[in-house]
C-alpha cells in the first residue's frame, strides 16, 4: 500500500477483518461510526469500541469530512 501513497483507509463495521489488516500493514485507519451499524446497537458499540481501542479512529462523518477538506 505505501509503494502505492495510501496512508489512510475509511471503512465501517462491516469490514472489521479489514480494519485490523490495514493497521497492522500501518495505515491510519478512520472508521465512520455514523455510518455503518450492525443488528444490535451493543454490536455496533462492541465493534466501535473494539476498534478505537485497537486499530483507529472513529468519529462521525462530518468530522471525517472536515478531515478530508482540510479544516
Amino acid at each position: 500500500m505505501a509503494a502505492r501513497g495510501v496512508d489512510t483507509l475509511l471503512t465501517n463495521v462491516c469490514v472489521e477483518a479489514t480494519v485490523r489488516d490495514a493497521s497492522t500493514q500501518g495505515l491510519r485507519v478512520i472508521l465512520a461510526a455514523d455510518a455503518c451499524g450492525a443488528s444490535r446497537d451493543q454490536d455496533h458499540n462492541a465493534a466501535l469500541h473494539t476498534i478505537y481501542r485497537s486499530y483507529g479512529d472513529v468519529r462521525p462523518t462530518e468530522e471525517i469530512m472536515q478531515l478530508v477538506r482540510g479544516q
